[in-house]
């Protein structure tokens, strides 16, 4: 999987699962889809986040030597 395609799957799935959520309370659906919207913009940047903190501890553990 591509580096720029997993946070764009990770964000739209967040957004997806927001938007059946709001549905259940009955929420009318043009909010129900900002709701969605705005979920899926932060699921995609905290995937990035989550990818470059991942990145910096890896890279951070390999160049420290073993006691």
């Amino acid at each position: 999987m591509k580096k720029q395609f997993r946070p764009l799957l990770e964000g739209l799935a967040v957004g997806c699962v927001f938007i059946s959520i709001t549905m259940l309370f009955q929420i009318p659906l043009y909010m129900s889809f900002i709701i969605g919207a705005l979920a899926a913009l932060g699921g995609y940047r905290n995937s990035i986040k989550m990818d470059r903190a991942k990145a910096e501890k890896e890279q951070k553990n390999s160049t420290q030597e073993p006691k």
